[in-house]
């Protein structure tokens, strides 16, 4: 699983690289943010039962928090984090809320622990796949789907995210 992990890490950031999401440098603080706001959007798909806008086959809370494990590696990507252990902390009774609640925790510490991020940035992440997987969802596959979906993006090209109200970060 780790191998997988570190492989799917490397994908994520060097597609993104391609893409030109690493033409600017982003501060952390802007990874903060963007790790936030998926765990918002999860919580939207959750509190109002949506299934996802980009993979409607599947429910909005899952794909987002398999955003947020893109994010994450991206994240993790871009700094060079290499995955020593393999922890997973949410509990396989936890709720989704809890969940939530636990990955938002780890972004907080992460921006406290700095420049140490990358340990609870990596334990988050690895605790929503696990977190996903005890509920019998392959967010890995997930998570393939939107990188996939995400490469085709109108949106996500450069030139679009240079026009006024393009994706700035």
């Amino acid at each position: 699983m780790m191998e997988k992990l570190i492989e799917l890490q490397n994908r994520i950031y060097n597609q993104n690289l391609e893409l030109g999401w690493h033409d600017k440098p982003r501060p952390f603080n802007t990874f903060k943010c963007l790790f936030n706001s998926e765990l918002s959007e999860a919580m939207e798909g959750l509190r109002k039962d949506l299934m996802d806008d980009h993979l409607p086959h599947y429910p909005m809370f899952y794909v987002e928090l398999g955003d947020f494990v893109i994010r994450v590696f991206d994240y993790l990507g871009s700094i060079g984090f290499e995955h020593d252990y393999f922890v997973s902390i949410v509990a396989k009774n936890d709720s989704e809320i809890d969940c939530l609640s636990f990955l938002s925790d780890c972004v907080t510490d992460a921006g406290r622990s700095r420049p140490n991020e990358g340990k609870f940035l990596f334990a988050a992440a690895v605790s929503a796949i696990s977190f996903a997987e005890c509920r019998g969802v392959n967010i890995i596959q997930i998570i393939n789907e939107k990188i996939e979906y995400n490469k085709h993006r109108a949106d996500h090209k450069r030139e679009n995210r240079a026009k006024t109200g393009g994706k700035k970060f």
